[in-house]
Protein backbone atom coordinates (compact mmCIF):
# COMPACT_ATOMS: atom_id res chain seq x y z
CA UNK A 1 0.00 0.00 0.00
CA UNK A 2 2.73 2.49 0.82
CA UNK A 3 3.83 1.88 -3.06
CA UNK A 4 1.09 3.14 -4.04
CA UNK A 5 0.38 5.90 -1.98
CA UNK A 6 4.23 7.31 -2.75
CA UNK A 7 3.65 6.81 -6.34
CA UNK A 8 0.53 8.44 -6.24
CA UNK A 9 2.39 11.75 -4.34
CA UNK A 10 5.04 12.02 -7.18
CA UNK A 11 2.33 12.02 -9.53
CA UNK A 12 0.82 14.93 -8.10
CA UNK A 13 4.14 16.27 -7.64
CA UNK A 14 4.69 15.98 -11.20
CA UNK A 15 1.22 17.98 -12.17
CA UNK A 16 1.89 20.87 -9.78
CA UNK A 17 5.79 21.01 -11.42
CA UNK A 18 3.61 21.32 -14.85
CA UNK A 19 1.21 23.87 -13.78
CA UNK A 20 3.43 26.26 -11.75
CA UNK A 21 5.22 26.57 -14.94
CA UNK A 22 2.14 27.08 -16.85
CA UNK A 23 1.07 29.25 -14.13
CA UNK A 24 4.02 31.80 -14.79
CA UNK A 25 4.12 31.37 -18.30
CA UNK A 26 0.59 32.68 -18.71
CA UNK A 27 1.80 35.50 -16.30
CA UNK A 28 4.58 36.43 -18.38
CA UNK A 29 2.19 36.22 -21.88
CA UNK A 30 -0.43 38.29 -20.23
CA UNK A 31 2.15 40.99 -18.73
CA UNK A 32 3.49 41.28 -22.47
CA UNK A 33 0.29 41.57 -23.39
CA UNK A 34 -1.00 44.45 -20.83
CA UNK A 35 2.66 45.97 -21.92
CA UNK A 36 1.64 46.23 -25.41
CA UNK A 37 -2.35 47.33 -25.30
CA UNK A 38 -2.39 50.89 -26.63
CA UNK A 39 -2.63 53.52 -23.27
CA UNK A 40 -6.23 54.66 -24.47
CA UNK A 41 -7.25 51.12 -23.69
CA UNK A 42 -6.35 51.62 -19.74
CA UNK A 43 -9.34 49.07 -18.69
CA UNK A 44 -8.29 46.70 -20.87
CA UNK A 45 -4.80 46.76 -19.47
CA UNK A 46 -5.37 46.62 -16.49
CA UNK A 47 -7.57 43.78 -16.71
CA UNK A 48 -5.00 42.14 -18.46
CA UNK A 49 -2.68 42.73 -15.31
CA UNK A 50 -4.93 41.52 -13.35
CA UNK A 51 -4.90 38.21 -14.97
CA UNK A 52 -1.18 38.21 -14.65
CA UNK A 53 -1.35 38.51 -11.22
CA UNK A 54 -3.57 35.86 -10.69
CA UNK A 55 -1.49 33.81 -12.14
CA UNK A 56 1.38 34.37 -10.67
CA UNK A 57 -0.41 34.23 -7.31
CA UNK A 58 -1.75 30.84 -8.84
CA UNK A 59 1.95 29.75 -9.41
CA UNK A 60 3.11 30.77 -5.36
CA UNK A 61 -0.12 28.61 -3.92
CA UNK A 62 0.91 25.69 -6.58
CA UNK A 63 4.52 25.90 -5.59
CA UNK A 64 3.33 26.15 -1.80
CA UNK A 65 1.74 22.84 -2.09
CA UNK A 66 4.57 21.23 -3.60
CA UNK A 67 7.02 21.95 -0.59
CA UNK A 68 4.47 20.26 1.67
CA UNK A 69 3.78 17.39 -0.17
CA UNK A 70 7.71 17.05 -0.25
CA UNK A 71 8.59 18.56 -3.80
CA UNK A 72 10.84 20.89 -5.14
CA UNK A 73 9.08 23.58 -7.33
CA UNK A 74 11.21 24.47 -10.51
CA UNK A 75 13.51 27.23 -10.41
CA UNK A 76 12.61 30.10 -12.33
CA UNK A 77 15.27 32.24 -13.65
CA UNK A 78 15.59 34.93 -16.26
CA UNK A 79 16.80 33.47 -19.82
CA UNK A 80 15.09 31.92 -22.60
CA UNK A 81 11.58 32.57 -22.29
CA UNK A 82 9.65 29.48 -21.93
CA UNK A 83 7.47 28.04 -24.57
CA UNK A 84 4.05 29.35 -23.88
CA UNK A 85 0.80 29.21 -26.47
CA UNK A 86 0.61 32.51 -26.68
CA UNK A 87 -2.95 33.30 -28.52
CA UNK A 88 -2.66 35.21 -31.88
CA UNK A 89 -6.73 36.30 -31.81
CA UNK A 90 -8.94 37.50 -28.97
CA UNK A 91 -10.97 34.51 -29.80
CA UNK A 92 -7.87 31.77 -29.34
CA UNK A 93 -7.01 33.46 -26.26
CA UNK A 94 -11.16 32.78 -24.63
CA UNK A 95 -10.26 29.14 -25.81
CA UNK A 96 -7.13 28.96 -24.04
CA UNK A 97 -8.59 30.64 -20.70
CA UNK A 98 -12.09 28.24 -21.01
CA UNK A 99 -9.39 25.45 -21.66
CA UNK A 100 -7.37 26.38 -18.83
CA UNK A 101 -10.43 26.09 -16.61
CA UNK A 102 -11.19 22.71 -17.44
CA UNK A 103 -7.65 21.67 -16.98
CA UNK A 104 -8.18 22.75 -13.32
CA UNK A 105 -11.44 21.34 -12.78
CA UNK A 106 -9.55 18.09 -13.62
CA UNK A 107 -7.24 18.93 -11.14
CA UNK A 108 -9.67 19.42 -8.45
CA UNK A 109 -11.14 16.17 -9.32
CA UNK A 110 -7.72 14.70 -8.68
CA UNK A 111 -7.37 16.14 -5.17
CA UNK A 112 -10.62 15.31 -4.02
CA UNK A 113 -9.81 11.55 -5.08
CA UNK A 114 -6.82 11.47 -3.58
CA UNK A 115 -8.03 13.34 -0.03
CA UNK A 116 -5.36 16.03 -0.40
CA UNK A 117 -7.83 18.55 1.55
CA UNK A 118 -5.20 21.31 1.33
CA UNK A 119 -4.39 21.10 -2.30
CA UNK A 120 -8.06 20.92 -2.97
CA UNK A 121 -8.72 24.32 -2.06
CA UNK A 122 -5.79 25.72 -3.86
CA UNK A 123 -7.40 24.29 -7.17
CA UNK A 124 -10.81 25.54 -6.08
CA UNK A 125 -9.41 28.99 -5.61
CA UNK A 126 -7.36 28.27 -8.89
CA UNK A 127 -11.38 27.84 -10.41
CA UNK A 128 -12.16 30.63 -9.38
CA UNK A 129 -9.92 32.59 -11.08
CA UNK A 130 -9.33 30.86 -13.91
CA UNK A 131 -13.62 32.07 -14.15
CA UNK A 132 -12.63 35.65 -13.87
CA UNK A 133 -9.86 35.15 -16.61
CA UNK A 134 -12.25 33.58 -18.69
CA UNK A 135 -14.85 36.62 -17.92
CA UNK A 136 -12.13 38.78 -18.99
CA UNK A 137 -11.65 37.26 -22.25
CA UNK A 138 -14.78 37.29 -23.28
CA UNK A 139 -15.48 41.07 -22.37
CA UNK A 140 -12.99 41.69 -24.35
CA UNK A 141 -13.77 39.24 -27.44
CA UNK A 142 -16.91 41.00 -27.03
CA UNK A 143 -15.34 44.50 -26.89
CA UNK A 144 -14.01 43.54 -30.52
CA UNK A 145 -10.45 44.28 -29.27
CA UNK A 146 -8.39 42.93 -31.95
CA UNK A 147 -5.22 41.23 -32.06
CA UNK A 148 -3.39 44.40 -32.74
CA UNK A 149 -4.13 45.75 -29.70
CA UNK A 150 -3.67 42.48 -27.62
CA UNK A 151 0.12 41.40 -29.39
Amino acid sequence: MRWRYKASIEYVISALRTDVLREICMADECTRRADSVAQPHFRLRHQIALCAAAAMSNAASLAAEMLSLGGVPPACRPGPRVSSHDAASIEECLAQAQSLLAHYQKRLAMAERRGLLRLREVFREIIESKRAHVLHAAVMAAAGARPRQLS
